[in-house]
Formats: structure tokens, sequence, C-alpha cells
């Protein structure tokens, strides 16, 4: 998962061990100007190895390839989709990212109330 500003962005995916197919999701969550929650889900696979993944169907062109870090607890990846982070922190569960996404949608709370147009618009 990443975090970057209002965007909350996460891939669930699982690598096969039998010629290391992989098959996942994406989810990226964002807040509009009234403070409600949007979220996109995209379907995607690829081939992965010990400590490589090469991502299909997450760009409009070509592949992305992620690299694990040593100690295990991140991917880097060679671009960036929907959120401008190449570093992605390496979560246990999907409850771990829905926590971060709950939390941050608390600062919305009260600008949603109002019956302003746009009444959460600028709030970071």
């Amino acid at each position: 998962m990443t975090v970057d500003g209002e965007l909350h962005a996460m891939l669930a995916f699982k690598v096969f061990p039998a010629g290391g197919q992989v098959v996942g999701k994406y989810t990226l969550v964002h807040f509009d100007s009234s403070g409600q929650e949007v979220r996109t889900k995209t379907d995607f696979n690829g081939r992965g190895t010990g400590t490589m993944v090469e991502l299909d169907g997450l760009l409009d062109y070509g592949a992305v390839t992620g690299t694990l870090s040593k100690d295990r607890k991140r991917l880097t990846f060679d671009s960036t989709f929907g959120v401008e982070k190449e570093q992605w922190k390496i979560i246990t569960s999907k409850e771990v990212f829905e926590s971060a996404v709950t939390k941050y949608a608390k600062r919305f709370e009260s600008c949603s109330k109002k019956k302003d147009y746009n009444p959460c618009e600028g709030v970071e």
C-alpha cells in the first residue's frame, strides 16, 4: 500500500509458485470535494519471481516492474500509477489499508455535513 496526500492505494495479489503467474486487484481511494469516498478497483495480472514482479493492466502502456526490498517490507516500482509514489509498503492484511483510509476519512466528518457547494475542498 502507499499513501500520497488524499490518495490511498493498495495492490492485493498472489504469485502462484508453478510458473510465477500473478493475479490481483488494485484499489485506489480518494475523497471528492464533498468529503465522499471514491473507490476504483482494477484487476491485473503478470509474472513474478522471488524478488521481482511484472504487473500488466495498471498502465495504458506496458507493464510495471516491482522489486522487493531485502528486508521484504517494501516494493519499489519502476514507474508510478494512480499515485505519484514508486515505493510501496508491504502490509499484513487488507484491514491495515482499510484502517488507514478510515483514519484519513475522519478529516472530512465535519465538512461533509455542511450544505455548502464543495464543502471539503482544500481539506488535507
